[in-house]
């Protein structure tokens, strides 16, 4: 008992030791936020969704300012000029993540590329620069095309069954598929096509693992900001998570496949991207497989998460506003007309489509604080000193809705990105932005045209469809289903 009490004791004065830590004063520049409670910070106030109180926070305390996540000291940026001197002018003093369990684990130490460390990070992002630049263009739009047309011919089979349209299930389907396709020419059948069994169950098995890794990750955990519970994190994950094996499993299994068919043809003619991988690098003693096989994780687990929950929510506003799905629809029709599909060629000629992106962009912007940073040096700018060892988070929502740059920021309105270079990017400032973000963009503008195009979109209870967030990896909306009707 009397070692009991000991250890009480001992927790307790670790308690309020790291609690002071938490008041440190850093001079003038020191940042200003909420008062933190012992053990947890500001987590409580943050939960279930953060970006809500962060935006009151950023009303509050102004465009820079600090919060404790557990003992974690964390600085949320909400000002695009801000965030470009911290990412692009003082680069080598951002550009490292933090190191947490979670983070770990699922980078296999920091293999792959979106995570890892600062000083292999760009070798790794080389690889995958070359990788694409090597891959036909033709062919990879060819495949894109292609993935557009399964996404089609699933709402026609909706259509013709009077079933009702279940965005996110098929969209993500599309998405993931394009990455499937990309990466090791394989794709998972939509419920109306028949395939052969064993493949079909291998790569859905592979959806339903990244869903359970969607989840995982989308679900805050307390040993990923409080010292003291990150072994116990670190343990538990590692002894319990089974869905990233067998995700990797699938992966290496691919990765072997291509490496015992690879001929001296596929590296002028590769049949995907591993092809590509194998081809530059096969002889390369340096390369380790494992890191490759991570790079095809995260481009799979990026790609889709983000992109594909973006689309649903500009099928989501399509539905909710039909005056502007008809705009839209008027822009193509007349554009394009009945003869072909559209083409991401029409780009440049649907100003209105492009604001209604962009616009579903803005005001749910899913990836709420994208990928955090680390400061690996004292940073100091303006009135704001940001110490070494921070987490550094960009607050998209706070500056999707603040009215320094957007007028009337709570209401949906495409036409304000009509003729506007408006500076808001979503996909990361200075050179660890997503590397991906122009494939991402084609996926969106060639799959919503074609959808307009087709069918007109509208509710299945002729109301409004709850667009209220859901707050995990990504801000999704609640599931929904929508009606489609062909267009004649």
């Amino acid at each position: 008992m009397n070692i009991l009490y000991y250890l009480f004791y001992i927790f307790l004065v670790y308690i309020f030791y790291k609690y002071f830590q938490k008041f440190k004063n850093y001079g003038p520049k020191s940042l200003k936020g909420p008062i933190p409670l012992p053990f947890f910070g500001n987590l409580l106030s943050l939960a279930p969704a953060p970006h809500v109180p962060l935006i009151k926070y950023h009303q509050q305390y102004g465009p820079v300012f600090r919060v404790w996540m557990g003992d974690t000291y964390t600085v949320v940026l909400n000002d695009v000029d801000i965030i470009k001197q911290i990412y692009v002018k003082n680069f080598q003093s951002s550009n490292a993540h933090p190191d947490t369990p979670s983070f770990h684990f699922y980078s296999d130490g920091y293999q792959g590329l979106v995570l890892s460390c600062e000083h292999d990070w760009k070798e790794k992002r080389d690889i995958v620069a070359k990788s694409l630049a090597k891959t036909k263009i033709k062919h990879l739009y060819s495949l894109l095309d292609n993935q557009v047309g399964n996404l089609i011919d699933a709402m026609g089979f909706h259509v013709e069954s009077g079933l009702p349209f279940a965005p996110r299930k098929n969209i993500q389907r599309f998405i993931m598929n394009s990455m499937l396709r990309f990466i090791m020419d394989k794709e998972i059948p939509y419920d109306h096509q028949l395939v052969d069994g064993q493949e079909k169950s291998k790569m859905e098995g592979l959806l339903h693992h990244c869903d359970e890794v969607f989840a995982d990750l989308g679900a805050g955990k307390l040993g990923d900001y409080i010292d003291i519970l990150k072994p116990l994190l670190a343990l538990y994950i590692k002894k319990s998570n089974k869905s990233l094996k067998k995700i990797i499993d699938i992966i290496h299994e691919e990765y072997i496949d291509h490496q015992n068919t690879f001929t001296e043809q596929h590296k002028t003619n590769p049949r995907d991207f591993l092809d590509v991988l194998i081809g530059e690098y096969l002889d390369d003693d340096k390369t380790n497989i494992q890191s490759i096989i991570f790079i095809c994780f995260d481009i799979i687990l990026a790609g889709t998460d983000t992109t594909s929950g973006t689309l649903e929510w500009c099928v989501l506003y399509l539905a909710n506003y039909p005056e502007y799905q008809e705009m839209a629809y008027k822009e193509l029709s007349s554009l394009i007309g009945k003869e072909r599909k559209a083409q991401l060629s029409d780009r440049t000629s649907t100003p209105f489509l492009n604001a209604f992106i962009k616009e579903s962009s803005r005001i749910k912007p899913v990836g709420a604080f994208g990928i955090p940073r680390m400061a690996t040096q004292d940073i100091e700018l303006q009135d704001y000193f940001i110490p070494k060892g921070a987490q550094i988070l960009i607050n998209y929502c706070g500056i999707a809705r603040n009215p320094k740059y957007f007028k009337d920021a709570y209401e949906f309105n495409p036409h304000r990105f009509i003729n506007s270079n408006q500076d808001f990017s979503m996909y990361g400032y200075g050179s660890r932005n997503c590397v991906g973000q122009l494939f991402a963009n084609d996926h969106i503008y060639l799959a919503l045209s074609n959808i307009i195009l087709k069918y007109k979109i509208s509710p299945t209870n002729g109301k409004k469809i709850d667009d209220s967030d859901v707050f995990g990896l990504t801000i999704l909306p609640k599931e929904f289903n929508i009606n489609l009707e062909e267009r004649l």
